[in-house]
């Protein structure tokens, strides 16, 4: 007889860990590239980032006479992560306050690394996004590199432009590369080349990752907030704030995700679902880091309500056929 001896976020530590490096691979081009446009700010936002969260990692493990395990990289990602969700002209404080949210209160209260029910850096983004939403959804203006915070000339983001009604005035090169304001991380050709790479070393699944985007894709094209066409609509929706960013590191992780591949299925449909009726209804222009918290919640119901769907399916069809059903 076949039974679950954990729940899903009770994870090995070990696992976890491996994946763990290899999400952080993809971090360093996304920064890379945003620094182009903005100059070094972005890179100085995701440092503080990874700093504060492994720094937060040191603090919460000593407040437990523990030693901080952050050679498995896990503190690194979350920080890595938030710092890619924030604007390039944020607020320093802003990504540091995230993190301390994301590692004192959504993960070692859990029981650390590979034990956490909620996605840590999603728990992180939507404490910020709801306490300090001005400093998280204020960008500057994607064709001027940023020297002086006081001279910077901000722009209302084509998630913003949707949420009001309007449609942005983009090519469909621009948001490809991203050349209009929006996160550090937002950045569709290389999130895409970032979720080839996952896939390959196995550090992500598609059968989160896929589903996710499609349900988003056929969302955007079925009910569109633009005037421009299907095909603008889903391309828009799909490079716009940190959907696709969302995919890649948040909704994907192994710990807070389902293991059941039908599971996993349901579980980026769901989440898609939930990202773009928030979207369309919500107070913020972007709520992934919601929808990502909701669907961990469900993540163990999932998993054990799809295996037993898989499992007693086909018995009872077979034995609807007449056929001997094995033991």
């Amino acid at each position: 007889m076949t039974t679950f001896r954990t729940t899903p976020h009770w994870r090995q530590t070990e696992a976890a860990s491996s994946r763990c490096w290899d999400a952080l691979i993809p971090l360093v081009p996304l920064v890379v590239y945003s620094c182009v446009y903005y100059g070094l700010r972005p890179l100085y936002v995701t440092l503080i980032a990874v700093a504060a969260a492994m720094g937060f990692e040191i603090l919460g493990y000593a407040l437990q006479m523990k030693r901080a395990p952050l050679t498995d990289g896990t503190a690194a990602v979350t920080g890595g992560v938030i710092g890619l969700a924030m604007s390039p002209i944020v607020p320093y404080w802003v990504p540091v306050v995230a993190c301390g949210v994301a590692i004192l209160a959504a993960k070692l209260p859990f029981g650390g690394r590979g034990r956490n029910l909620f996605n840590p850096a999603a728990a992180g983004l939507a404490f910020v996004t709801v306490c300090f939403p001005v400093q998280m959804f204020t960008y500057p203006d994607s064709e001027r590199s940023i020297a002086d915070l006081s001279q910077v000339v901000t722009q209302t983001s084509p998630a913003a432009l949707m949420q009001a009604g309007a449609t942005p005035s983009y090519s469909p090169m621009d948001i490809v590369l991203s050349n209009f304001p929006g996160p550090i991380g937002s950045v569709m050709i290389i999130l895409v080349a970032c979720i080839l790479y996952l896939f390959v070393r196995r550090a992500s699944s598609p059968w989160i990752v896929l589903p996710f985007i499609g349900t988003c894709a056929l969302y955007a094209a079925l009910f569109p907030r633009v005037s421009s066409g299907v095909g603008a609509s889903v391309l828009l929706e799909l490079c716009a704030g940190y959907l696709m960013l969302t995919a890649v590191f948040l909704l994907a992780d192994p710990v807070t995700a389902p293991r059941h591949w039908l599971a996993r299925c349901v579980y980026g449909v769901a989440a898609g679902i939930l990202v773009m009726l928030l979207r369309r209804v919500g107070k913020f222009e972007e709520g992934a880091c919601f929808a990502v918290l909701l669907c961990n919640m469900f993540a163990d119901t999932l998993d054990r309500n799809c295996w037993k769907l898989c499992y007693h399916l086909p018995r009872w069809l077979k034995k609807k056929r007449g056929g001997a059903v094995d033991a």
